[in-house]
C-alpha cells in the first residue's frame, strides 16, 4: 500500500515533534544549490556527516542511489543535494509509532536487496529502477519490486518537492507573490484562434 499524502503529512508532523527535529529540518530546508550565479550556502555539518537512524547503512546508501536515480540532478539539484534519503530516514526515525509504516519500508529495502540493487553498479541499478517502474506504463506488465519502487517514488517526491532545491531552485517558488500582468503565450502551436 503506498502512503496517501494524509500519511505522509502527519507523519511529517510526528517528525517535527522529535527531539533534534528543529536542528535537522532547518539545515535540510536550508540545504541546496542557489542558481542565477549565485554561491550556494555551506551545506549544514548535519547533513554531511548524516548517519541513518533507521535505515541500515547498506540500505541507507542503496536508498540514496535510488532517490538520486529518480530524481537526478541536471541544471537544477536533484535528489541528493536534497538530502531525500536523509528526510525519509529521519520520517521512518518518527514513525516509531506506526509500526507497519516501518515495517513496509524494512520489506521494500528486503526486496531491493533480493532483486540485487544493493550490489549493482550504477547502470544495472538505473536498469533495474526502470523496470521495477514497468506496471506504472503498462498495467499488462508486473515486476516483483513495483511496490517498492512505487513506496520509494511517493516518499521521493514528497520530500524532494518539499526542499528548498526541489521547490526554490527547481520550481523557482516565490512564496505569495502575484503576477502583475500575464505575458502572452510565445508557442507558435498556439498562435492560431
Amino acid at each position: 500500500m503506498v502512503p496517501t499524502r494524509r500519511d505522509l503529512m502527519l507523519l511529517a508532523a510526528r517528525a517535527a515533534l522529535l527531539p533534534g527535529a528543529a536542528d535537522f529540518l532547518s539545515a535540510w530546508q536550508s540545504a541546496g544549490d542557489h542558481r542565477h550565479g549565485l554561491q550556494a550556502p555551506p551545506q549544514p555539518p548535519l547533513l554531511i556527516d548524516y548517519k541513518p537512524k533507521f535505515f541500515a547503512p547498506d540500505d541507507f546508501a542503496a536508498l540514496q542511489a535510488f532517490t538520486e536515480i529518480l530524481i537526478p540532478a541536471d541544471d537544477t539539484p536533484g535528489a541528493r543535494e536534497a538530502h531525500c534519503a536523509a528526510y525519509i530516514d529521519f520520517l521512518m526515525q518518527a514513525s516509531d509509532s506506526m509500526p507497519s509504516v516501518q515495517k513496509q519500508w524494512r520489506d521494500t529495502m528486503v526486496t531491493l536487496r533480493q532483486l540485487g540493487f544493493h550490489a549493482a553498479d550504477r547502470k544495472t541499478r538505473e536498469e533495474l529502477v526502470a523496470a521495477m517502474s514497468a506496471p506504472e506504463r503498462d498495467p499488462a506488465k508486473k515486476h516483483p519490486g513495483y511496490n517498492a519502487y512505487r513506496l520509494i517514488k511517493e516518499q521521493n517526491t514528497f520530500a524532494f518537492y518539499t526542499s528548498r532545491a526541489g521547490m526554490i531552485e527547481t520550481l523557482d517558488y516565490r512564496g505569495n507573490s502575484y503576477n502583475a500582468t500575464f505575458p502572452a503565450c510565445d508557442h507558435p502551436e498556439h498562435r492560431q484562434v
